[in-house]
Order: structure tokens, then C-alpha cells, then sequence
């Protein structure tokens, strides 16, 4: 297979994977498990790979990506200019799509309007409930299969940006952490890359602004950060790259490919379009296996609280008892949390609310007046009280929609206000609410890794929203003592009483929204406390529910087999990964034992009979003793499927499994050398005593099963011959059998057919890479080497004699 069609198999593989883990956690109903592993399975369903450009506000994260894209599509200024999540992905026109909290609908609008829908000042963003924003652009590099996704500035005062691009990181398949020249690697920045390295499947980090320094000094600056990441941070050698992003942008908007050369942009993009071919796939499914292996590692430890008393673990009602007084402790933990964002919005949200009332008064304004002018042609001729009784209530009337409007746009202002102002204190109720689960693993001395994509960070969609009531909205006209003359809508005692009584209708609305959102946000702090504490107690039920329950033996061995084929898994993608980065020559993701499409039917279920069987070993020899009896008295596997099942299994699986096979060899052995006879009698001793085809369990189980498939292959040729396509051996050992002759030479015409497709396509690839033209190169064409190989060979995990199937 080719990298394109190796990738599709283990997507396929690994969704497979994941099912059976879903499977497994609605069996023991396990609802959070299972709501993880549907994650999994829809961003492995919509194959989309996310780089992730992050770092602190001013770095010039969103010129940098400007300058990757060939133009000036997203919204670049001094100030913080992306609040919330926006991620670019090709379509054959720009535009962007708004993603709203209150609405299920999502907004197209121009390109050019996006900054009013992400920019941290916009008021249109905070009056929408802006969630995030998708921009599409006919850009190369989105078209070659990166999907980008612009975060906020972290480490700024604005702490819930630094939040949401927290929680944003594990959803990342790669990362642009982005730093300057000018202050490189600042201490928030240095824990922040910590982060993203431990979530990132790559990580390249960018040196901005590379025109504001000397060439002296930017080698030294990037010396400084290559050893604070190495010798400091601890997180391998960085992929570095120097640029000015500016520069850089400048000289692609101009045309200036000289300019654009000394920006030092080339080389980055250079090294990320070498990576999407040659490892953005691996680094794709890894981060996916990474997670579902975590999540079954998390099932496994959840369901061994079960197992405590018969694993002769510690007491469970010890257990039950520290963690009670843990459940305590957190529980006035919580308390003290929810005081502190009480009293913050006692004591400062009215200051802030007051600091706005010059503004909203004056939009309130904007909104009312047009109605007043309406109200007012729409009176007749009367006294001066008449008159103006009959437009102030015209005036009410058609103000109480206008005011609930108004006071609706300002909730996702006052909720942001709420957000920002207790934004640690959110945080820390987040991870209480989803710490009990681990602290009790803890207890019970079962802590395990856990997928740490909920204790990341935190958005405001994690928080309740903001419920406010519309206060009154009246219009208080002063009348005359006396009002006997008569007047009309032009008069000016009539304009100017009205004006008056607006103005005091407007300030008065002010004051009691302002009041509307006080008991409001205090009704919002007690909600977020009640929620916390519910989640709370949830988890901790959750727990002594497990503590309490002993699991079903049949989900213990599904969740040991989906481990150990995980972990089989993600030693395969790293098995393959290239070599090296750049070059002009392509790298194949083949998996030794995968074989091309349109194989030999008999190599095929072999190859399944071989995996299921190690699949199976490597988890029984680790956990149960009658198999590793069984398997010493077998005298183990044959050398061949030895080292394969070595290949899947852990050092810890082995160290379980090997310990009995082992002291029966050497017992075998010490009996040997015990006995008398000659060298050469000794040597035959020994020969016995060693592991063989003719000895092995597996080489027996692979020998039935290719007796099954060549008479099962013989079958299915003689109702279309081409379709019951074999390898050379096999092919051999099918006419052995004695197929009727029309049969036997139509399979014998059917490989020589894929042989002679093989060659010709293998001469078109040469031609192709040789004349320098590898992108025209097809998939079968890239694939006909190993074809013909396997056709004329076999399988190499499957190239030996089987006992009792010689021709």
C-alpha cells in the first residue's frame, strides 16, 4: 500500500478500535466513556487536521498566518484581535460562517466583516454571543489538507482567552507556537509551550519579527530559546524557524519574491508541506490512538475498584472512608470559591456596570428616539395634557419591545464581564467538579493517565448563562397644572416635555437594568456553585458506585484486548514514521504485515488468523496462569512468531507470560546436561528442547486455517475465476488440490494478468519519478511494487512452510 491507502486502513482500523471500546462502556454503563469515545469517533469521521497557531497577545499569530495563506484575510491590529476560536479551512470562495451561543443557525457574513465577530472590542461580538467563527479560503495550503485554527492571545490580563485556547489544545493535531525576537519566551509563555508540547503530535515554533533585530543578536536570541526548551522545558529539540512575519506578508501582497525570501516565511512552509506528506496522517491517528488508549486505560482503572477485594487490593471501606473526608475537604474548598466570586460581584461588578452607563444610555437613545418622533405623528390635535398623555403611552407601548431588544444585546457583554471577572475562580470549580473520579483512583492506589482534554482549561460556554429579566419601562411626563389651551404635535412646550420625559426614562431604565444584572450575575454565581456541586456529587456517587460493583469478566478481557491492540497500534504508526523531513523522496506508511488491496485470499485470512491469535496471546500469557502452563508445556512459539508476538506485546506482558516457559527450558536443559552420551547426542537433545514450526500452536492454527482458505479459494474460482486471485504459493498449493482444469488454468491466467498490470505500472512509476513529474504518479502505480512482491513471496510474515501443507 501506499501512504494514501495505508492511512485509509488504519483509519478504518482504528474505528473499529473505538467502537468496541463505545461497545464496552454502554455495556457496563459507563455514559462519560462513552460520550469520549463518540468524540473519537466523529473527528476521526471528519478527517480534518487542525494546526493550531498559539501564543501570547502582540505576537503576530495572525500576520504569520495571513502571510501562509497569500493574503490579508484575517483581521490583524495592535489590539487583541481574536477572542474566540476561529478556524480556516479551504472553499472556493472566502466568506465566514458565525457560530452563535444562542442560536442553533449559524450566520454567513463577508470576509471583510469578520473582525467585528472576533476581535476582543467589539461590541457586535459580545452582543451576538459570537462561539466561533469559520472562514473558508481558496488558499493552497488549505487545499493540500491543513485546516488552521487562530486562537487567543495568552498569558494577557484577558484570562478567559488564555482558557479557551487551553481547552482548545488537545483538539489540535499539531501546533505554530508563535514568540518574538523582540522578548522571546517570556515566563507565561514558556509554561504555555510546556502545554501545547504535551498535546501537540507536532510542534513548530516560530521566532517572529526577526526584522526588528540584528543578525547578532537573532542568533543569540534563538540560541536562548533553543536551550531554555531543551535544558528548561525539557521538551526536545524545537523545530525553529526565524521570520518576520510582516515582512512577509508585505512582500506576498506586492508580488516580491526576493523580499519574501529574506522573511524567512520559505522555510516554514517548506517544512510544513513536507510534513503533510510525510507525516501529518500518523501524527493525525496518534493523537486520536493516544486518546482512546487513555480512555481505556480509564475504564480499566475504573472497573479494578470493583476488582479491590479479590486482587487483594486495599480494603474497600477504607477506601470509602478517606474518600469521604477528600469529598469533605473539597466540598469547603467549593464553598470558599463560590464566597470569593460572590463577594467580587459585590464589589466590583457595580463599579464596571457604572463605568457603561454613559455608553448604553447613549444606544438606548439611539433606539428610542425614532420611536418618539412615531409616537408623536401619530397623536392628534388636543389640549397640552391630552396630547401628551396620548404620546407617552404610544411611547411605552412601542418602547417595550425596543428595550427588551436592547437589553438583550447587552447579556453577552455583561456575561463576559462575569466571565473575565471571576475567570480563576471558574477554573478551579471546573476541575473540582471533575477531580473526584482520580482523587478516589488515588485513594485506591489505581491512578492511571487520564485524558486530560477536560482539566485543559475552559470557555464560557462551560458556564451558565446569564438570565435577565426586562425591568419596567415607563416614561414619566411632566403634565401642566393647567392645560386648556390646545396644542399639536409641532408644539414646542408639547417636544420639549416629551424630550425631558425621555431622558429621565432613559436613565431610569439604566439604573434598573444595571440592577437587573446585579441580582442576575448573583443568581448566575449560585448556579455555577450549584452545578459544580452536583457534578460533584455525581462523580462521587459515580465512584462509590464502582468501588461497589464488581465488574463483568468479559469487560476486563475486552478492555485488555483493546489495549494491547491500541498499543499495537500506535507502535505501528511509530514503527513507520519517516525518517527524516524534507528531500524530494516520498516515504511510504506501509505496516509489514497490510496487504495491498486485490491480494491473495488466502494470505488474507491468514493474516487475520495470525493477528487475532497474537492479539489474544499477548493479553492471555500476561494475565492468566493456565495459559502460560499450557504455553511451556508447548515449549512456546516457533522463533518467527516468537519475535512477532514480542513485537505487540509490553515488557510487562512478557515479563508475566515468559517466567514459566523459561524454568522449563532450563529444567529441560539441566536434565540435559545431567545426562551422558557424545556431543553430537547432546545436540540432539537440545534441538528437541528447541521451539519449531512443527512444535508451535500458531504455526498449527496458521496450517488449518490455509488448508480452509485454499479449498474455500478453490471454490469461489470456479464461479469467477479473476476475482479468487493468489499468491504464487498459494496458487500452487489451490491446483494441488485439483480444481477442474477450465478452473485451475483460469487462476493461473488471473495472476499472470495482476503480474503483468504490476510490471507495466511499476515502469510508469520509474518513468514518472525519474522525469521528475511524482505528482502524476497514481495510486496503483505507487502501490505495484509491493503487489508484485507479494504475489511472487507472499506475505513476509507468512513466508515459511507450514507443517503438513508441502505440495
Amino acid at each position: 500500500m501506499n501512504g494514501l491507502s495505508t492511512y485509509r486502513y488504519r483509519r478504518l482500523e482504528l474505528g473499529d478500535m473505538i467502537r468496541a471500546v463505545l461497545h464496552v462502556a454502554r455495556a457496563s454503563g459507563d455514559q462519560l466513556a462513552e460520550k469520549r469515545a463518540r468524540e473519537l469517533l466523529a473527528r476521526l469521521a471528519a478527517d480534518r487536521f487542525q494546526l493550531a497557531v498559539v501564543g501570547q497577545f502582540s505576537r503576530g499569530k495572525t500576520t504569520l498566518m495571513n502571510a501562509l495563506l497569500g493574503g490579508a484575510y484575517l483581521p490583524m491590529g495592535a489590539l487583541p484581535m481574536t477572542s474566540v476560536i476561529t478556524t480556516v479551512r479551504f472553499g472556493s470562495r472566502p466568506r465566514a460562517i458565525v457560530h452563535r451561543r444562542a442560536s442553533p443557525l449559524p450566520v454567513e457574513v463577508p470576509l471583510a466583516e469578520v473582525a467585528g465577530f472576533v476581535a476582543q472590542a467589539s461590541a457586535r461580538r459580545t452582543e451576538l454571543q459570537v462561539a466561533s467563527v469559520q472562514v473558508e479560503i481558496p488558499a493552497e495550503i488549505l487545499r493540500l489538507g491543513f485546516e488552521f485554527a487562530d486562537t487567543p492571545g495568552v498569558g494577557s490580563a484577558i484570562e478567559i482567552n488564555t482558557a479557551t485556547t487551553r481547552q482548545f489544545l488537545p483538539e489540535a493535531d499539531a501546533v505554530v507556537f508563535v514568540t518574538g525576537f523582540d522578548s522571546p519566551l517570556t515566563e507565561a509563555e514558556a509554561g504555555f509551550l510546556a502545554d501545547a508540547a504535551s498535546h501537540a503530535g507536532r510542534l513548530f515554533l516560530v521566532l517572529n519579527k526577526r526584522d526588528l533585530v540584528s543578525d547578532r543578536d537573532a542568533a543569540e536570541v534563538a540560541d536562548f530559546v533553543r536551550r531554555r526548551v531543551l535544558d528548561d522545558l525539557r521538551i526536545g529539540e524545537p523545530r525553529l524557524f526565524g521570520l518576520s512575519a510582516l515582512e512577509a506578508l508585505e512582500a506576498v501582497v506586492q508580488g516580491d519574491r526576493g523580499r519574501l525570501s529574506g522573511s524567512g516565511l520559505p522555510q516554514l512552509r517548506t517544512t510544513l508541506d513536507e510534513f503533510l506528506t510525510t507525516g501529518k496522517t500518523q501524527v493525525f491517528l496518534g493523537n486520536i490512538a493516544d486518546r482512546a488508549a487513555r480512555l481505556v486505560s480509564g475504564q480499566r482503572r475504573d472497573l479494578r475498584l470493583g476488582r479491590l477485594r479479590l486482587d487483594d487490593g486495599p480494603d474497600p471501606s477504607t477506601v470509602l472512608a478517606a474518600f469521604d473526608t477528600r469529598m469533605a475537604e473539597l466540598d469547603r474548598q467549593r464553598g470558599a470559591v463560590a464566597a470569593r466570586i460572590a463577594d467580587r460581584i459585590d464589589t466590583s461588578l457595580p463599579e464596571l456596570l457604572a463605568a457603561r452607563s454613559h455608553a448604553w444610555q447613549a444606544s438606548l437613545r439611539d433606539l428610542i428616539e425614532p420611536r418618539a418622533d412615531g409616537a408623536l405623528a401619530a397623536v392628534g390635535d388636543g389640549t397640552v395634557r391630552s396630547v401628551l398623555e396620548d404620546a407617552r403611552g404610544k411611547l411605552e407601548e412601542s418602547g417595550r419591545d425596543m428595550v427588551g431588544a436592547w437589553l438583550e444585546r447587552r447579556v453577552g457583554e455583561v456575561h463576559e464581564l462575569l466571565t473575565g471577572l471571576a475567570a480563576g475562580e471558574i477554573g478551579e470549580l471546573l476541575e473540582m467538579w471533575r477531580s473526584p473520579g482520580m482523587a478516589g483512583a488515588g485513594i485506591a492506589g489505581l491512578a492511571v493517565d487520564e485524558d486530560r482534554r477536560e482539566l485543559a482549561g475552559w470557555s464560557a460556554e462551560d458556564v451558565p448563562a446569564l438570565a435577565v429579566g426586562v425591568p419596567q419601562w415607563a416614561v414619566p411626563v411632566r403634565m401642566p397644572r393647567r392645560s386648556r389651551r390646545n396644542a399639536g404635535t409641532a408644539d414646542g412646550e408639547v417636544r420639549r416635555r416629551l424630550e425631558d420625559a425621555l431622558t429621565a426614562a432613559i436613565v431610569a431604565f439604566d439604573e434598573r437594568a444595571r440592577v437587573a444584572f446585579q441580582d442576575a450575575a448573583r443568581d448566575w454565581a449560585r448556579r455555577l456553585d450549584d452545578e459544580a456541586g452536583r457534578q460533584m456529587r455525581e462523580a462521587a456517587d459515580r465512584f462509590r458506585h464502582l468501588l461497589q460493583t464488581v465488574p463483568r469478566d468479559e469487560d476486563l478481557v475486552a478492555l485488555g484486548d483493546l489495549a494491547g491492540r491500541l498499543a499495537a497500534f500506535q507502535a505501528a504508526l511509530v514503527a513507520a514514521e519517516p525518517r527524516r523531513m524534507g528531500g524530494t523522496d516520498e516515504t511510504e506508511l506501509t505496516p509489514a504485515a497490510s496487504p495491498p488491496p486485490d491480494g491473495c485470499l488466502v494470505c488474507e485470512q491468514m493474516q487475520a488468523t495470525l493477528t487475532d491469535y497474537l492479539r489474544h496471546s499477548q493479553f492471555r500469557l500476561a494475565t492468566r496462569e493456565g495459559d502460560q502452563e499450557q504455553h511451556a508445556l508447548a515449549g512456546g512459539f516457533c522463533p518467527l512468531h516468537t519475535w512477532q508476538y514480542a513485537a505487540i506485546a509490553s515488557p510487562l506482558g512478557i515479563s508475566a507470560g515468559y517466567p514459566k516457559l523459561a524454568a522449563t527450558v532450563a529444567g529441560a536443559l539441566e536434565s540435559i546436561s545431567e545426562q551422558g552420551g557424545t556431543v553430537a547426542d547432546l545436540a540432539g537433545r537440545v534441538a528437541d528442547v528447541a521451539p519449531h514450526p512443527g512444535t508451535c500452536p500458531l504455526c498449527a492454527a496458521l496450517a488449518e486455517r490455509e488448508r480452509k482458505a485454499v479449498s474455500e479459494a478453490v471454490g469461489q474460482a470456479s464461479a469467477a475465476p479473476a476475482a479468487a486471485a493468489l499468491c504464487l504459493r498459494h496458487l500452487a498449493l489451490a491446483l494441488a488440490a485439483g480444481p477442474p482444469p477450465d478452473t485451475g488454468r483460469a487462476m493461473v491466467r488471473a495472476l499472470a494478468d495482476a503480474l503483468r498490470r504490476d510490471g507495466d505500472d511499476m515502469r510508469v512509476y520509474a518513468l514518472k519519478r525519474e522525469g521528475l513529474h511524482s505528482g502524476l504518479v497514481t495510486e496503483e502505480e505507487a502501490r505495484a511494487h509491493r503487489g508484485a512482491l507479494w504475489r511472487l513471496a507472499g506475505l513476509p510474515a507468512l513466508t515459511q512452510t507450514w507443517p503438513g501443507t508441502e505440495a
